[in-house]
């Protein structure tokens, strides 16, 4: 005995769903295949940028390091010739900031 029309057709209809179906899940994977293939471009990319953001880091602290002795060697050399400028003497009249005596004139006896 054959089953009635109406599975048939039934039938008819699975098997079309089915072939949709498939064709569908099968764009799906070679959309899936892209995306992670994308994925690893953008993680070798991300690897990539994380090396040269050190190196220049690396290069960075160099130069400042560098820059930093320098400062200092110059700091030691001045500190070893001595002051820039001479001292004040002591032995003349002194004077601040406008120039005025900070000595009291002394009165002349009349």
């Amino acid at each position: 005995r054959q089953p009635g029309p109406e599975v048939a057709e039934q039938l008819s209809i699975y098997q079309q769903t089915l072939k949709e179906k498939t064709k569908q899940m099968k764009g799906m994977s070679s959309e899936l295949n892209m995306y992670e293939a994308q994925v690893k471009e953008y993680k070798y990319e991300i690897e990539r940028l994380a090396k040269e953001l050190q190196e220049v880091k690396k290069k960075f602290y160099m130069q400042k390091r560098k820059e930093q002795q320098a400062r200092e060697r110059d700091r030691a050399y001045q500190q070893a010739a001595g002051p820039a400028f001479s001292p004040q003497r002591s032995d003349g009249p002194r004077f601040t900031g406008g120039g005025f005596n900070l000595k009291p004139p002394q009165k002349a006896a009349a």
